[in-house]
């Protein structure tokens, strides 16, 4: 791999999944249903009741302080669905609430979901996370990728190519097409080797996506229906443009006005790089998704596959780490699609997202086998200081006696 993978952190997730309460087989209907009775029991009790209470409450105050148009989100504790939220409007312009089902671009969020269908592909023996790019090369880029061949896909996946950071994601903002941009690709030169350092990407980190592609002879839209939509039940989870501009119950993206925010149109550009921001999702997907990454969907998503996606792979420059706004942040890393941190001795995972009008955000503590995902259309600092402020509270009012 990369570097020497933090072992600690698989070992966490080990200790996680065998520490969850004993799933009991009871009958009910004339069917069998699993049931976890203890991790039921933890989402129904007062405290942790409370605690839910007072979090939506100010984070729907912050919401409409901020005036975003709307959001929804969920909680997910002990593999349980704690609460799904929602708040506003799909559209400024109209009084169509946003429903638990409505759809939202999760943005970057689309990247952890392409890092999860490459951790599949390898535990299926379909590719390796050391192939070389020249092995899986997209037939439409042909020589435009001259110079990357020996990139291997766990470079791609996690930013550490050796091209300079965003490289041409102003072209992506400006509208020209993948194929265009990548027959620019040879012209770019590398300012540090391959894997020795993370610069943050989108055209290059679809490459991965490419090469999963290529490797199974699958779009990465019917990969991600494959192997994560319908076995997680996310079924109103999507690929691409048409798919969410073609849906009937959607969130319009939204631009900032120095009176508020006004309804803008569906941009097709990031599209173009569907493994790194093509994903559509609703909250009840996104709940499900929660809930399969924390460890909670072993017949989909085993402990194996999460622990190498999951694990950190290169340090994130001190002077890039996100989400700024966590006390205690001590270290940040990448992994496949996914950053983690270390705040005060723990690791939380998670990843952000923004593009064309929509914020996102997901995160989870697996000590405390607790996360939360937000959703929203519109740009906003409220999704940045909700979610270190989810897990502050946790530990004060939950975690810590």
């Amino acid at each position: 791999m990369l570097s020497k993978r933090i072992t600690v952190f698989g070992m966490l997730l080990g200790i996680v999944s065998l520490f969850m309460s004993v799933d009991i087989m009871v009958a009910e209907g004339g069917s069998m249903v699993v049931r976890s009775v203890e991790r039921r029991a933890a989402v129904t009790n007062e405290p942790f009741r409370s605690f839910l209470s007072g979090y939506e409450k100010a984070l729907r105050q912050q919401l409409e302080q901020e005036g975003v148009p709307g959001a929804a989100w969920a909680i997910v504790k002990d593999g349980v669905v704690a609460a799904i939220g929602t708040y506003g409007v799909k559209s400024s312009e109209a009084d169509d609430a946003v429903t638990p089902g409505t759809l939202f671009r999760i943005a970057s969020l689309s990247k952890g979901v392409t890092g999860v269908i490459a951790g599949q592909l390898v535990d299926a023996g379909l590719i390796d996370w050391s192939s070389p790019f020249c092995a899986y090369a997209p037939r439409q880029a042909g020589h435009a990728v001259e110079g990357l061949e020996t990139l291997e896909l766990q470079h791609f996946l996690t930013h550490t190519t050796g091209l300079p950071r965003h490289t041409y994601s102003n072209l992506l903002n400006m509208g020209r097409p993948y194929s265009n941009i990548l027959s620019l690709l040879p012209l770019v030169k590398p300012v540090h080797p391959p894997g020795s350092f993370h610069n943050y990407q989108n055209v290059l980190f679809n490459l991965g996506a490419d090469m999963l592609r290529e490797s199974t002879g699958q779009t990465f839209g019917a990969l991600a229906e494959e192997w994560l939509f319908s076995p997680l039940g996310m079924y109103r989870a999507s690929v691409g443009y048409a798919a969410f501009v073609e849906d009937r119950d959607k969130a319009m993206p939204h631009r900032r006005l120095a009176e508020g925010y006004a309804t803008a149109a569906v941009e097709p550009n990031f599209y173009e790089v569907p493994g790194a921001a093509g994903v559509n999702a609703s909250i009840i997907d996104m709940a499900k998704w929660l809930v399969a990454v924390s460890g909670h969907r072993p017949g989909v998503l085993p402990e194996r596959v999460l622990s190498d996606v999951l694990c950190p792979a290169i340090p994130i420059p001190a002077a890039r780490i996100m989400h700024r706004n966590w006390t205690g942040l001590q270290a940040g890393y990448y992994a496949m699609g996914w950053r983690v941190f270390e705040i005060d001795d723990q690791w939380i995972v998670g990843h952000s997202g923004y593009v064309n009008g929509f914020r996102a955000e997901i995160a989870f503590l697996p000590e405390e086998d607790i996360g939360i995902v937000i959703l929203t259309n519109a740009p906003n600092q409220t999704v940045g200081n909700a979610v270190p402020f989810f897990f502050d509270l946790y530990k004060e009012q939950i975690a810590e006696p």
